[in-house]
């Protein structure tokens, strides 16, 4: 069986999530933040965007959501 050198793949390469990139500056230093007020929390939810923010530029902007919305049946 091969393995991989130790520095080619570590843990948080293998878990590591889609890298989000600011809208305004282009940094990949992003967060999600918590939905506020009721426009964040039900419109911008039900058209599946969440409020996020970006530690380069201080600016807080929308992402479309990249979970697959259920289906109906």
């Amino acid at each position: 069986m091969a393995t991989l050198p130790a520095s080619s793949v570590s843990g948080s390469d293998i878990l590591r999530r889609p890298t989000r990139i600011c809208t305004h500056c282009g940094s990949d230093e992003v967060y999600r933040q918590r939905p506020r007020g009721l426009m964040e929390r039900h419109v911008f939810k039900a058209f599946q965007f969440a409020p996020y923010w970006c530690a380069g530029c201080d600016k807080r902007f929308y992402l479309r959501s990249l979970k697959p919305s259920a289906s109906p049946r």
